[in-house]
């Protein structure tokens, strides 16, 4: 009988071996072939010396419905662009393999929280299969604006961003500048003038900085005044690095269950700041709510499981912001797959601050 036991035992704990899930060949694959890209990114964020937090709050104190956005161009690269230490977008992958790039613009209000002077911080990369920029590759350029209600005819540009021209970050030493005509809404004729190329080749990562000043109708604290978690956990980020991943296993499980009302409850206070911050109306709050619920309860698509081994830690915000980036392509590691089409995936963002000291990791 001791021997069936045993045999029980060790078939049972086989069993549990080989049903553990693990990632997948081609993920492993992808997370090895991203080891340079890594490697590339911590070294220039270990390098970077903060000198100021921002933003640096004025005494602007504005009423109009001011919404603020950056219009992004790129070509032959990856990039990824913070406003105050925080993503704003990011464009990364195969897609940028053949030298595609996009074009679009993107609020900003959310990551301002308040007027005053803010910082944006662009990270450059070689295009997805270059290790290091060759001659002459390598695009973006970011236009500064705001309009007022909602109404683009209002549109006006930060002219210390080099006004509708904006900033161009290239290796060439010329860039197509022209006047605007802000009654019609359209650039008038220009010329090349002489600008800084961007040193960009042969290298593998590339930062730009700058500041710039800009004002919205609210002040809100957000994460601001939360702990600093970079500096609670220097010396032990394992320990954050397990508190985190319990969070993030919460939130799997709401997802995973389709416990919309946890959902709910769960991005409460996102929520509220960046409806606050985009200036939504009351009608339309819902609306936005229903888009979540409505995909969170679609039965084509399934959360993906949770691998550990696969997050890389990321702080943001000045230390205020954690969350995990996943190593095979640094998007968000909460995804949901369409059954039907396991190419279609919804890659879902969560940032985790803690409020004060002692308080457990909530979604901002």
């Amino acid at each position: 009988m001791k021997h069936i036991a045993r045999w029980i035992m060790l078939y049972t704990v086989l069993v549990f071996i080989s049903c553990k899930q693990s990632p997948s060949k081609d993920i492993k694959a992808r997370i090895q072939q991203q080891e340079p890209f890594w490697k590339n990114r911590t070294t220039m964020q270990n390098n970077i010396t903060q000198e100021k937090i921002f933003p640096i709050p004025s005494d602007t104190t504005i009423t109009e419905h001011r919404t603020n956005r950056i219009y992004l161009r790129s070509k032959n690269c990856q990039y990824e662009v913070f406003v105050n230490d925080v993503s704003l977008f990011k464009l990364m992958g195969p897609i940028t393999k053949g030298g595609g790039g996009a074009t679009g613009a993107h609020d900003m209000n959310q990551l301002l929280l308040t007027s005053g002077e803010h910082e944006v911080r662009v990270l450059m990369y070689p295009r997805h299969g270059l290790q290091v920029f060759p001659a002459k590759e390598g695009y973006m350029g970011l236009e500064f604006y705001y309009f007022l209600n909602r109404d683009l005819r209002t549109k006006r540009y930060n002219e210390k961003m080099n006004g509708n021209n904006g900033i161009e970050l290239s290796q060439s030493d010329e860039q197509w500048i022209s006047e605007y005509d802000y009654a019609d809404q359209v650039a008038l004729d220009g010329k090349y003038e002489p600008k800084e190329p961007a040193p960009l080749e042969g290298l593998p990562v590339y930062e730009w900085r700058s500041t710039f000043t800009a004002e919205v109708p609210f002040d809100i604290v957000g994460w601001r005044a939360s702990v600093n978690l970079k500096e609670e956990f220097e010396d032990k980020e394992e320990d954050l690095e397990n508190e985190l991943f319990n969070a993030y296993k919460k939130v799997h499980t709401i997802i995973k269950e389709r416990d919309v009302a946890g959902y709910l409850e769960l991005v409460k206070e996102r929520e509220e700041l960046i409806t606050t911050c985009l200036l939504y109306k009351e009608d339309e709050k819902p609306k936005r709510e229903k888009e979540f619920v409505n995909l969170l309860t679609n039965e084509d698509y399934e959360v993906e499981p949770l691998f550990f081994e696969t997050f890389k830690l990321e702080y943001q915000a000045y230390g205020k912001l954690v969350m995990f980036l996943h190593k095979a392509d640094s998007e968000g590691v909460i995804r949901l797959k369409n059954k039907k089409d396991p190419k279609d995936v919804i890659f879902l963002d969560f940032r985790f601050q803690r409020k004060e000291k002692g308080d457990g990791f909530t979604v901002i």
